[in-house]
């Protein structure tokens, strides 16, 4: 029997709204679902939702839901909710701690992906990506791992000035990932779908990368999830300074973008607008 009445004790106990704990995790309306006993969210949901509390899924489930899961697993599961959130710190702090001699075939395909992504697209260090590369058997990934590899590889090939690689790449993912219905909790769909929005914001194909980007908007909120949500406002923003939307519209985006990497401690994001806001205050004090 699931133990839902601790879990509301213990929010309680610590003073912490709905709101405030389901921020950056999930929607209030999830949450609230859950502790009316009409719904119970994805795992990965209620792991981050329990650590918050101090709690552990063994706390919530007698049954021990998070029994079947290795030392490794949890890290890993971690590590790609970190990666996903860019919070580079805690990425690392977890990733370090796996056992990689004690992998199972399932986690070493984690490791390889998430150490994929961080290479490519955070450090773009595409040397180290190739031999991690020529160590990866990409047929025992799941067709979600499948697609982002490619997504990855898409960003790999334009580094390495390969363009008609890297173009054929974010086609074939695009094709794939528009007919994808797997319902899917992990954060990847988004993360393929930011891939192929920057892909396009690196080909200066502003139109696209909007219309990616607002898919991806979507994506996240029908998984009530906010995986890449200011990755996915910050591109809106860039590309409609090339369409000169109206001043409000982009203030709220750039809002948005704000709030959401501050929760998931993005510095990369946060960097960037705080430039802008630098940017934005230079032109003022030179017209004034």
């Amino acid at each position: 029997m699931i133990n839902i009445e601790k879990f509301i004790k213990t929010r309680k106990h610590l003073k912490i709204s709905q709101v405030t704990l389901c921020a950056g995790i999930c929607t209030q309306a999830t949450l609230s679902k859950f502790e009316k006993h009409q719904q119970i969210p994805s795992f990965e949901i209620m792991v981050a939702l329990c650590e918050r509390i101090g709690l552990t899924l063994n706390d919530v489930f007698p049954i021990a839901v998070s029994s079947h899961q290795t030392r490794n697993e949890k890290l890993l599961t971690q590590a790609l909710r970190a990666l996903f959130y860019q919070d580079v710190t805690q990425f690392k702090k977890n990733i370090e701690q796996v056992a990689k001699d004690k992998m199972l075939d399932k986690e070493l395909s984690t490791y390889q992906i998430a150490k994929y992504f961080y290479m490519v697209i955070l450090l773009q260090d595409d040397n180290q990506a190739k031999k991690l590369v020529s160590h990866i058997d990409i047929a025992c990934f799941n067709q979600q791992y499948k697609l982002l590899f490619y997504a990855i590889t898409s960003h790999y090939y334009y580094h390495c000035g390969q363009f008609t690689k890297a173009q054929q790449a974010f086609e074939d993912v695009w094709r794939h990932q528009k007919s994808n219905a797997v319902n899917d909790h992990t954060g990847c769909q988004e993360a393929i779908v930011y891939l192929l929005a920057e892909y396009q914001m690196l080909m200066k194909n502003y139109q696209l990368a909007m219309m990616l980007a607002t898919y991806g908007i979507d994506l996240a909120h029908a998984d009530d999830s906010t995986y890449f949500l200011e990755n996915f406002f910050w591109q809106l923003v860039q590309a409609s300074d090339m369409w000169h939307s109206q001043d409000f519209i982009v203030n709220e985006m750039i809002e948005n973008a704000r709030v959401i990497a501050k929760i998931h401690n993005n510095e990369d994001i946060l960097k960037k607008l705080s430039q802008r806001k630098k940017g934005e205050n230079k032109n003022d004090n030179t017209q004034g």
